[in-house]
Parts: C-alpha cells; sequence; structure tokens
C-alpha cells in the first residue's frame, strides 16, 4: 500500500512575529492530536513561510480551514 503525503504552505502575513506563529500552529496541532509528516520552515518570494505535510488528505484540510489566513503562499 503506497502512503499520500499532503503538503501545505503557509506564509505568516497576520503580522505575528514567526515563533508566535508557529507556537499557535504547535498548540493547535496538539490539541487535535495531529502528528504533521514535517514542519519545516521555507523561504519564498514574499519572506518566510512553513511547509507542513500531513500523512492524511483531511488532517491537511482540517489545517487549511483553521489557518485559512497563512494558507495558499507560493514560494
Amino acid at each position: 500500500m503506497t502512503s499520500s503525503i499532503t503538503v501545505v504552505r503557509a506564509e505568516n502575513l497576520s503580522g505575528t512575529p514567526l515563533g508566535g506563529a508557529m507556537n499557535e500552529i504547535r498548540t493547535w496541532l496538539d490539541q487535535e492530536r495531529i502528528q504533521p509528516a514535517n514542519f519545516k520552515i521555507v523561504v519564498g518570494r514574499t519572506g518566510l513561510g512553513f511547509e507542513i505535510s500531513f500523512d492524511c488528505e483531511a488532517q491537511a484540510q482540517r489545517f487549511r480551514r483553521q489557518f485559512s489566513s497563512l494558507v495558499g503562499w507560493r514560494p
């Protein structure tokens, strides 16, 4: 069986310091009992962002809904 990983790219658009945004994301992931497959900081055209990979599409969709103001960034 092949596993599928969904990658969500997000940008810190809210003006929240990078550490604050990461803490908010980590807190939500912990509360939802979601363990991302990978979580890393990336650099794009508009600055720093996040690349978060999920093993489950449903988890990625929940993340997109929760952090809709961050999602949609393209490096």
